[in-house]
């Protein structure tokens, strides 16, 4: 009977295999969340002078 491995596993398979066998769609996805993750900051940041602007 064949085991199916954990989510932990899975991930670092998918992974693996993203960096070695379709690096094109891996650059891609890693490009993606970094664009949202300066998205986000970005976002934050313009957010904390108006939160500290009504504290005033």
């Amino acid at each position: 009977m064949k085991t199916i491995p954990s989510i932990e596993t899975q991930q670092r398979m998918h992974a693996f295999f993203m960096k070695t066998s379709a690096p094109r769609i891996y650059k891609k996805e890693l490009e993606e969340a970094d664009r949202q993750r300066k998205e986000a900051e970005a976002q934050n940041e313009n957010n904390q002078p108006t939160m500290a602007s009504n504290v005033g």
